[in-house]
C-alpha cells in the first residue's frame, strides 16, 4: 500500500424518514468526503455536511454503523500523477436532523461546482433505485455504487437490530 486514505461518510436521516443523497460528477454517493490533516471523524463529518448541504448537524449524535476498507490496485493519484496502491477507510455514520439544506451555506469546492454537485432527500428506497439505475460513463461508478449499496443495506441491518424491524 503506497497511500492510506481516511473518510467518512453518513445516513443523514431527517423527520420523514428520508436520507440526504448526493450526485457529483455523474455519480450517487452519501454526503461526507476526506479527513483532513488532525481532525477526527468527527470533526470531519460536521464540516463535510456543512459544507455540501449548508446543514449543521451534532457530532456527538452521530452513531457509527460501518467500515468499508477498499483496497485499490493502480489507482490513478491526480497528486502524484501516477498510479499507486491506494487503501481507504471509509466509515459510515447515521445522522438525524430537523434542518433542510441551506443553498446559501453551502461551501462546494470549485470541482464539485463544475461536476454539478446537488444534494436531496429522497427515500431509502429510491435512492437504492437512483443509485441502480444510473447511467454514467464516471470510471469510479462501479466502486461509488458498490459502497452506497453496501451503506444501504448495511443501514436497513443496522436499524432492524436497533429497533426489531426495518425502516424502509
Amino acid at each position: 500500500i503506497d497511500k492510506k486514505v481516511r473518510k467518512v461518510r453518513a445516513m443523514v436521516m431527517n423527520k420523514n424518514g428520508q436520507g440526504l443523497l448526493v450526485k457529483y460528477a455523474g455519480i450517487y454517493m452519501l454526503p461526507g468526503g476526506k479527513i483532513d490533516g488532525n481532525e477526527t471523524e468527527l470533526e470531519a463529518l460536521k464540516r463535510e455536511i456543512a459544507e455540501e448541504s449548508g446543514i449543521e448537524i451534532k457530532p456527538e449524535e452521530a452513531v457509527p454503523f460501518l467500515r468499508i476498507d477498499s483496497y485499490d490496485k493502480d489507482y490513478f493519484d491526480r497528486v502524484e500523477q501516477k498510479d499507486i496502491n491506494r487503501l481507504t477507510q471509509t466509515t459510515f455514520y447515521e445522522v438525524h436532523t430537523d434542518s433542510e439544506i441551506d443553498v446559501t451555506k453551502k461551501h462546494l469546492t470549485e470541482s464539485e461546482k463544475a461536476k454539478n454537485h446537488d444534494i436531496k432527500y429522497t427515500n431509502l428506497a429510491v435512492m437504492e433505485y437512483l443509485v441502480e439505475t444510473n447511467q454514467s460513463d464516471n470510471n469510479k461508478k462501479a466502486a461509488f455504487d458498490r459502497e452506497i449499496l453496501t451503506a444501504l443495506r448495511e443501514f436497513s441491518i443496522f436499524k432492524q437490530n436497533d429497533k426489531g424491524e426495518i425502516e424502509r
